[in-house]
């Protein structure tokens, strides 16, 4: 009894601690700021994430995780065929001795590159603005809990254009200058995300190409440039995460009777009746919209490497309706983004 007493105060001391902390963070809030989508429970589920992020997390203090790029890291990733000119240091020479076939062993490369979080703010973003808030809500959790891991991370939001994006050090305490950031968008236009996949990558020197992408959108009206976004961006070596946000409103729009609909990013207007038939056809084609987006971020092609070896396929497609409480999002996220694990 007496040890489980010591124990339960100590696990209790720990979180005063944490919370002194989270005040004195708290301290440092701009004055006569207020934001949209933050209030005092958010950011109690904030410091909740990163004490969560604090106790799952495997990795060291030192920033770095595994890449899916292949570099000179002491974990095995692969083999591919020798050719002349290659380390010899690197054949696999048991293999040989089996198979009398020369392989050259592979390795992960341990990567400190930074975190990008490309934000769509396109006008359809804008339809419900539960959708909008919950994106702004993601964004503003994943970049605190990945600066908390000692990620360096940059906001890139995008519509029409790629606006000026927000770069942070790997210190969470600047927290609220990436609410002011993200308090400061307003969404509107069309859905450019190529061009925004085109500014990280071929506009970038290798170096400054960041080593985790991850993605937030409803996905509508980029589905002719997700493949090749997301096959950039594998091709560059990225470990890409896409969170599908949705709204209820989006999935089975609360709509009856004769309507008049109108798209925002186009401007297109179309007159419908409302019927049960409709909205259970509306609801077939979500679905498979849905399906076709996964499959898309799934059968991303291989990319190819400098040295030639195609390593792991595809992006992480995570469903993200607006239902799920953002805190088991995110941490199912930098999970499966690598950013965490355990």
């Amino acid at each position: 009894m007496t040890q489980h007493r010591r124990r339960s105060a100590g696990e209790t001391f720990f979180c005063l601690v944490e919370l002194v902390r989270f005040v004195e963070y708290s301290l440092g809030m701009p004055t006569g700021h207020s934001y949209e989508f933050v209030d005092e429970d958010f950011l109690r589920r904030l410091e909740q994430l990163h004490l969560i992020a604090k106790r799952v997390s495997q990795r060291g203090a030192s920033g770095r995780r595994r890449s899916r790029r292949l570099g000179d890291g002491l974990e095995f990733a692969d083999h591919r065929d020798y050719t002349p000119g290659d380390d010899v240091r690197f054949i696999d020479w048991a293999y040989f001795a089996r198979m009398e076939r020369l392989l050259l062993r592979l390795f992960h490369e341990h990567s400190e590159a930074g975190v990008a979080i490309l934000l769509d703010i396109s006008a359809s973003m804008a339809v419900d603005r539960e959708k909008f808030i919950y994106a702004l809500r993601s964004a503003a959790a994943l970049g605190y809990v990945a600066m908390g891991s000692l990620e360096r991370v940059t906001l890139l939001p995008f519509s029409e254009e790629t606006h000026q994006p927000m770069q942070t050090g790997r210190n969470r305490r600047q927290i609220f200058q990436v609410l002011d950031y993200l308090a400061s968008l307003k969404p509107g236009g069309r859905t450019e995300l190529l061009k925004c996949v085109e500014e990280i990558t071929i506009h970038r020197p290798p170096a400054d190409i960041p080593g985790t992408v991850m993605l937030i959108s409803d996905l509508l009206h980029c589905a002719e440039e997700l493949s090749a976004a997301l096959s950039l961006l594998v091709g560059r070596g990225c470990d890409v995460s896409v969170l599908h946000v949705y709204s209820p409103a989006d999935a089975s729009p609360p709509l009856g009777g004769p309507v008049l609909l109108r798209d925002l990013e186009t401007n297109r207007e179309m007159n419908v009746n409302v019927t049960d038939e409709f909205l259970d056809s509306y609801r077939l084609r979500w679905a498979e919209f849905v399906g076709a987006c996964e499959r898309t971020c799934l059968r991303v092609p291989a990319a190819t490497y400098c040295d030639g070896a195609p390593l792991d396929r595809g992006a992480t497609y995570i469903p993200a309706p607006t239902t799920v409480p953002f805190e088991r999002l995110i941490l199912r996220t930098l999970r499966q983004a690598g950013v965490l694990s355990g």
